[in-house]
This record gives C-alpha cells, sequence and structure tokens, in this order.
C-alpha cells in the first residue's frame, strides 16, 4: 500500500498516514520512521523523494542544534538593540508632559483624552509604513526617489481625508463627554494634526531606513514609538494655544 514491499518483502503496511504508519516485519511492530532510520542511507531517502520532516531528525547535520542557537542569539541582539533604543526614545515624552505640567493640572481634558490621540497617530502612521513595506517586498515599489514622492503625493491627500475624518470622529467624542466646545474643538485639532503628521512620517520612514541600510520593517514599530513622543508634544502645543486662548477670552 505505501511502496515499501519493494525494499521489504516482509513488510506489511497498513493504509494510514505517512507520520502515524505502521509496518509489520513478522512478530515486530515497527513504526515507519523507525524503519526508515534503521534501514534506509540518505541516497535511498533522496530517490524516495521523503522530506526530512516525515523520516524526523535523525539524519540532520550534527551542528543543526548550534546553528539554531546561533540563529536565536543573532535575532535577539538585532531585536532587542533596536527595542532598546525605542524604549529610550519614547521615555523621552516625559519631558515634554513635564514641561506643560500646568497645562495637564489646569485642563483635565488632555489627561482624560491623551492616550487616545497617540493611539490614533500610531495606528495611523503604521498603517502607511506597512503599505510601504509591502510594496518595497512586492517589488511595486523601489527605494528611491520616483517612488518616494509618488507615495508621500498619494498619502498626503490620504492624510488630509483621514486626519479631518477622525478629528470630526474625536470632536463628538470629547464633546459627549465633556459638552464643552472648546475642549472638544482643541483635542479635534490636536487630532488632526496627529493623524497627518503620523501619515506623511509613517509613509517617509522606511525609505528613510532602506536608504540608510537599514531593514524597512522596523518602520513599524519605529513610527509608533515616533508618534508616541510628537502626539504629546504636538497635543501639549495645540491644546496650549486652544485652551489658554480661550481662558483669557472668557476673562
Amino acid at each position: 500500500l505505501c511502496g515499501w514491499k519493494e525494499f521489504f518483502p516482509s513488510c506489511t503496511c497498513v493504509s494510514t498516514p505517512i507520520g502515524l504508519g505502521r509496518c509489520f516485519f513478522g512478530n515486530r511492530t515497527v513504526r515507519l520512521h523507525q524503519v526508515v532510520r534503521h534501514s534506509c542511507s540518505r541516497p535511498w531517502r533522496r530517490a524516495m523523494a521523503l522530506p526530512v520532516s516525515v523520516l524526523g531528525t535523525w539524519d540532520r547535520p550534527r551542528t543543526y542544534r548550534g546553528s539554531r542557537r546561533v540563529g536565536v542569539l543573532k535575532e535577539f541582539w538585532s531585536r532587542g538593540r533596536w527595542l532598546l533604543g525605542l524604549l529610550v526614545l519614547q521615555s523621552s515624552s516625559s519631558f515634554v508632559l513635564d514641561k506643560y505640567t500646568h497645562l495637564i493640572q489646569k485642563h483635565l481634558v488632555v489627561t482624560l483624552f491623551l492616550t487616545m490621540l497617540v493611539g490614533a497617530g500610531g495606528n495611523a502612521g503604521n498603517q502607511s509604513a506597512i503599505k510601504v513595506i509591502r510594496g518595497m517586498a512586492t517589488g511595486k515599489m523601489k527605494a528611491n526617489k520616483t517612488s518616494f514622492f509618488d507615495a508621500m503625493y498619494q498619502q498626503a491627500q490620504v492624510a488630509a481625508l483621514l486626519g479631518g475624518f477622525l478629528g470630526g470622529g474625536g470632536f463628538v467624542r470629547v464633546f459627549l463627554t465633556t459638552r464643552d466646545v472648546t475642549d472638544s474643538l482643541a483635542i479635534s485639532l490636536s487630532l488632526f494634526s496627529i493623524v497627518v503628521t503620523s501619515v506623511l512620517a509613517g509613509t517617509a520612514l522606511p525609505f528613510a531606513l532602506a536608504k540608510a541600510g537599514i531593514d524597512p520593517a522596523n518602520a513599524g514599530t519605529t513610527i509608533q514609538v515616533i508618534m508616541d513622543v510628537t502626539g504629546v508634544l504636538i497635543t501639549c502645543v495645540i491644546c496650549s494655544l486652544v485652551l489658554d486662548q480661550a481662558s483669557n477670552i472668557l476673562q
């Protein structure tokens, strides 16, 4: 049934998948991979075109485990150092918050919706970065000036539409919570600016990394961290201008 009789006349096989098959040699019942392991040579296995996954790991090079261990360490170092740099960069948002402590204490609405703002920026930027990375991987985009300007022009239009759409949604969301037009306007303007900035930055970043000889795939995580810091800065600046000006006008 499975073709073993050509090589083992005394073998009687059951009709089961190869991974679970059993062969009967006289009074002995042996699993299929054991028959191959003890009775077959590498040239014979290649002639039968059996994959290594069927035969197990018995005839792999002795250095396989060592090379796998080296691969793990190499991936750990390449990813770990990049993530450590992003961790340090992301921590710089604390300096921005410290500078605008008076704004946060005076206007609680900034604290309530800060995570929404920076999260929207990271998500929008990541979408643009992934689109460019996919284009580079499939060959639709090249790391050159022509592809860069084409992508930036197209994404600038998308950024304006997304910014207006999400800014309007943010205005409604804040107004339902605070019932204050000024607070809603400040948050929606911040959201519009963050989304536009993140889409453009997310589009440009893979090209910049490729030009610097760095894997463009790192752009996905990098743009999120960049927009965490930039989003906090944009929010504090715009809310400070809008809310403080509104307070001065009301006084």
